[in-house]
């Protein structure tokens, strides 16, 4: 059975495809022309000084130690829905650093710390197989300390942000050098029009004071630009009209709960604004070593939907990824992880095992731009959507057998109308195949709710 690697470059593309996010076709010749420069493992062991043995030696080690610690917390290795599951119950009544261990590994595995052992027939495919043990070995360890380097700091951000929302009165403002206001005002006036009864001396006057509130509390100091584009967004009117205006901290850091859609995406226009504003400001305040940069994206995405905008929003807006440097939700690691409860992809889908289909085949099917076909797949998706923990739930229960009675019991209940029905055998087959297929993404998107959910737990109150 192929067995793909998520540290590897080509493996994850492979799985991303499966996942129905196409790859790029630059992004694939990018990756072989870095993949035709990789040195082969014997000499990535002659770099680093190592000895074939000792390393597969040592990934064992880790592996027996990995599952004992999985062992004595209750936690199965092989169902891996399961295993989610009680994570996530175990990280949100009693978090811990050995369950955020656990928790890197399980998202970082690239098969070798859950995946059953395989069946080796000849000396080739033993020598194959622990050429791959060393490759995942290698590349787990990078991206585990990446993850847990990144879990850490999400966990210090909210810790430092707590502490700004919890502030309840203002302090008395002191003298500071306060040249920035013009600068700010100049951002201000290129983006938003000058509300009525507004004017610039108002503005820069208020701009003045608030500068000097900062520099009085090094909490507020170290988010000056979050601080001013809270007064700038959410008081505008009475920064620019009301001279001496005094604003109280506690509605400033209180999150916005607008959707991003909401008003059917009128709001547009203006979250954009405001990320310009943001992003000027930050690169106003770029050489205050007193700035906690990292904390004032973090603060701006947790108070307002502008992170959630940018992400979704980033194929219309006019800055390259790496500008915009919000730091990577639970969300987006557990995505980014192509976790799966399923070790085998298609292996593991027995309708599509059971039937003489080829992969290329089902995918043409899923992917078929037949009205008749995608009429139908829309109607079966719709269905196991409005039924998905029903549908989870028994086909987490189900065997084999059971499993096909499921998918040809969703098959008759979806509504489907005659015309659209299977027309054969093979187009049945299709059918079944794809909804097998979807009970598996239904029970990986629920899997990845509990590993989500154990995220949060993990990086706020360790």
């Amino acid at each position: 059975m192929l067995s793909l690697d998520r540290n590897d470059p080509l493996d994850r593309m492979i799985l991303q495809e499966l996942n129905g996010q196409p790859v790029l076709f630059d992004t694939w010749l990018d990756a072989m022309d870095e993949l035709a420069d990789e040195p082969d493992c014997d000499q990535i062991l002659r770099e680093k000084g190592l000895d074939q043995e000792d390393v597969l030696r040592r990934a064992e080690a880790y592996k027996a130690d990995f599952r004992r610690r999985l062992s004595d917390r209750g936690l199965p290795v092989y169902d891996r829905f399961e295993l989610c599951r009680l994570l996530s119950e175990q990280a949100q009544s009693v978090p811990s650093e050995e369950l955020l261990h656990i928790y890197c590994g399980i998202l970082c595995d690239p098969g070798f710390l859950l995946d059953h052992e395989p069946e080796l027939t000849d000396d080739e495919d033993q020598a194959d197989y622990e050429e791959q043990i060393i490759w995942q070995y290698f590349g787990f360890l990078e991206e585990q300390s990446k993850l847990m380097q990144a879990l850490t700091q999400r966990r210090k951000l909210a810790r430092n942000f707590e502490q700004i929302v919890k502030g309840k009165r203002s302090p008395k403002p002191v003298d500071c050098d306060t040249e920035r206001r013009y600068e700010i005002l100049q951002c201000f006036a290129e983006l938003f029009d000058m509300p009525r009864n507004g004017g610039e001396r108002i503005l820069l006057d208020n701009l003045s004071h608030y500068m000097q509130i900062a520099a009085a509390s090094p909490v507020l100091k170290s988010v000056e630009p979050l601080f001013l584009f809270r007064l700038l967004t959410r008081r505008q009117s009475y920064m620019c009209s009301q001279p001496g205006f005094e604003a109280k901290l506690p509605p400033l850091w209180k999150r916005n709960n607008n959707r991003v859609d909401e008003n059917n995406g009128r709001n547009f226009k203006q979250y954009r604004l405001n990320l310009q504003l943001f992003d000027h400001l930050c690169y106003i305040y770029r050489k205050d070593e007193s700035v906690d940069f990292p904390l004032c994206w973090y603060g701006l995405d947790q108070i307002t939907v502008l992170g959630n905008f940018y992400r979704q929003e980033i194929q219309t807006l006019e800055y390259n990824p790496d500008d915009i440097p919000f730091p990577l939700t639970v969300e987006e690691m557990v995505e980014d992880s192509l976790f799966s409860c399923f070790e085998n992809g298609y292996g593991d889908n027995v309708l599509f095992v059971d039937s003489d289909l080829t992969y290329r085949e089902l995918e043409r099917f899923q992917c078929s731009s037949n009205p008749l076909i995608s009429h139908a797949l829309e109607k079966l998706s719709d269905y196991m959507n409005c039924h998905a923990a029903e549908l989870t739930e028994r086909f987490l229960q189900a065997d084999s057998p059971q499993v096909k009675l499921l998918c040809q019991d969703i098959l008759e209940q979806a509504g489907i109308e005659g015309i659209y029905q299977p027309k054969s055998e093979h187009d049945l087959a299709l059918f079944l195949a794809s909804i097998n297929g979807g009970l598996m993404e239904l029970q990986d998107y629920l899997a990845g709710q509990h590993l989500i959910q154990a995220g949060h737990a993990l990086s706020s109150t360790v």
